[in-house]
């Protein structure tokens, strides 16, 4: 077996274990947006009460958890954009550059090796941004169930002395 051959083996698993990261981070991103969206309907379901409590801090925690969720919501729609991946050239392309004579087998090999390369590269540079937008959507996500949790309570509290 020739190092081009070797090489190109090694460079379609690559291709494929990146995608399939890519599948991974897509689904993450999926679930992460899902629940953001049900404690945001929470917080908005109960936003009336909250804007009209009489404890300060539970009106500015309603405020910011919705700016928080907000923000954690924008980083998984991020990372749910599929623009920008590398694929295989479509049509005839990688034919058309291949085929003349001049291009011998061993260069042909070669130049579909570094085209898988490139397209692993790509590809992985890609995921590694939507990786780091899910954990900054994560954080924020927790942080936002804090806030939400803490302005219920901190209504709670006051409508209780309040009484």
């Amino acid at each position: 077996m020739s190092k081009i051959a070797i090489v190109q083996a090694a460079a379609e698993k690559t291709i494929a274990a990146e995608s399939a990261r890519t599948g991974q981070l897509l689904r993450r991103a999926e679930k992460l947006a899902a629940g953001i969206i049900i404690v945001t309907g929470f917080q908005l379901l109960d936003a009336k009460s909250l804007l009209e409590s009489s404890a300060e801090l539970a009106r500015i925690s309603g405020y910011l958890s919705l700016g928080v969720l907000s923000v954690a919501l924008f980083f998984a729609i991020c990372a749910m954009c599929v623009k920008g991946y590398a694929d295989y050239p479509r049509g005839n392309k990688l034919w058309d550059n291949l085929k003349p004579e001049q291009v011998s087998e061993d260069a042909a090999q070669e130049a579909l090796v570094q085209l898988l390369l490139q397209s692993r590269e790509q590809n992985a540079l890609l995921n590694d941004a939507k990786a780091a937008s899910l954990f900054w959507c994560a954080w924020l996500f927790f942080a936002g169930c804090l806030l939400v949790a803490g302005s219920q309570l901190l209504d709670a509290l006051a409508y209780t002395l309040a009484m």
